[in-house]
């Protein structure tokens, strides 16, 4: 028996495969400029938009066992994939997943399903 729940109301899927419900949620909105902006000599910004708002969705997941951290990296560590969230409603984009981080608490704890871990972390970044 795990320590997380599966999402059942659509608000959190990859590829329509439901995750698991996060503990908590970043958002961070991004710009991407090309290389040649910045302060000409007379002091003046000139800036090249390449595109704006390229959003990146923090999951944090505070406790899961070894089981779940594993699901969830197989799912979306270095793959593309559509990803549905909410974000002051259901969102979709396609994305790909980004750099993931946890800490191994305890091997013996949740033995059969592969330990326990906290603070496991997975960036979203869309594509």
């Amino acid at each position: 028996m795990g320590m997380l729940k599966r999402c059942t109301n659509g608000y959190w899927a990859v590829n329509g495969t439901a995750l698991y419900v996060p503990d908590s949620v970043g958002i961070e909105n991004d710009n991407i400029v090309s290389p040649d902006t910045g302060r000409t000599e007379s002091g003046q910004m000139k800036i090249t938009w390449v595109r704006r708002t390229v959003r990146k969705v923090i999951l944090r997941f505070y406790h899961l066992t070894g089981n779940e951290k594993t699901f969830l990296h197989n799912l979306m560590q270095g793959k593309e994939f559509n990803f549905t969230y909410y974000d002051n409603g259901i969102q979709t984009m396609s994305a790909y997943g980004g750099k993931d981080s946890y800490e191994q608490v305890n091997l013996k704890n949740y033995a059969r399903e592969g330990g326990e871990y906290k603070d496991y972390t997975i960036d979203v970044i869309e594509m």
